[in-house]
C-alpha cells in the first residue's frame, strides 16, 4: 500500500531502533519514514498464496519465501517492506532481521498503490544488483505483471523485459528461480472483477 509520509527527519540507527518496538511498520527513505496502511482481505490472500506457492516450487532448500513484514535494505538511505521477497542468497537466508539481496520481489497492486509501485519503488528495485525479477500482481483482476532483468551484455545494462499475464491458465514464469507459479494458485479464493475493456472510437 501507498505509505503515508510523517513529519520527523530521522537517522538510519534511529529508523531501526523505532521499527524494533513499532507496532506499525515504516518504510524509510533519506531521512522520512512513512507508516504503511492496512490491506484488503484480496491483498493478504494473495500474498500468502504467493508464498505457499512459491516455497512449495522451491524444494530444494536453497532459496526461501519471506512475506510482507521482512525488511528490504536497497542502501543506507531506503529500507522498504515488499509484500513477497525471495532471496537465494546465503547471507540473507542467514539474516535476522533485513534482507538486502533479494531475487525477486512482489508487490500486489491496489488503486491507491499501483503507480507508486510502478514508477518510485521499481527504480528503487532495480538498484538491487541481485534482483532479477519484479512482479506486480493486481488484486482487483486477473493481471500479472513480471518484469526480468536481462542479461548484461555490451550496451545493455540494466535492461528489463515486460511480460504481462491476464489469464488465470497462465502460468507466472520465474526463469532465474527455474519455476512457473500456476495464477490459479495465486488467485486462489480471490473474488476477481472483469477487467476494463478497450473502447474503440
Amino acid at each position: 500500500m501507498e505509505p503515508a509520509a510523517l513529519p520527523t527527519q530521522y537517522t538510519v540507527e534511529e529508523y531501526l531502533k523505532l521499527e524494533e518496538s513499532s507496532e506499525i511498520r515504516h518504510e524509510f527513505y533519506r531521512g522520512e519514514i512513512f507508516a504503511m496502511s492496512g490491506a484488503s482481505l484480496s491483498h493478504n490472500r494473495i500474498i500468502r498464496n504467493g508464498a505457499t506457492s512459491t516455497q512449495r516450487l522451491l524444494n530444494d532448500g536453497a532459496c526461501e519465501v519471506f512475506l510482507d513484514g521482512a525488511q528490504l535494505k536497497i542502501d543506507a538511505t531506503c529500507f522498504l517492506y515488499p509484500d513477497l521477497t525471495i532471496s537465494c542468497h546465503p547471507d540473507d537466508l542467514a539474516a535476522d532481521r533485513i534482507l538486502a539481496h533479494p531475487s525477486v520481489v512482489f508487490e500486489v497492486l491496489s488503486p491507491s498503490s499501483a503507480d507508486y509501485d510502478r514508477t518510485s519503488k521499481l527504480r528503487l528495485y532495480q538498484q538491487l544488483p541481485s534482483l532479477r525479477h519484479y512482479v506486480l500482481v493486481r488484486q482487483d483482476y486477473c493481471w500479472v505483471e513480471c518484469l526480468t532483468r536481462q542479461p548484461q551484455s555490451a550496451g545493455a545494462e540494466n535492461e528489463w523485459t515486460l511480460q504481462v499475464y491476464d489469464k488465470l491458465s497462465d502460468e507466472l514464469h520465474l526463469s532465474a528461480l527455474s519455476i512457473r507459479v500456476p495464477l490459479t494458485e495465486l488467485y486462489a479464493r480471490v473474488k476477481l472483477e472483469q477487467p476494463p475493456q478497450i473502447r474503440l472510437r
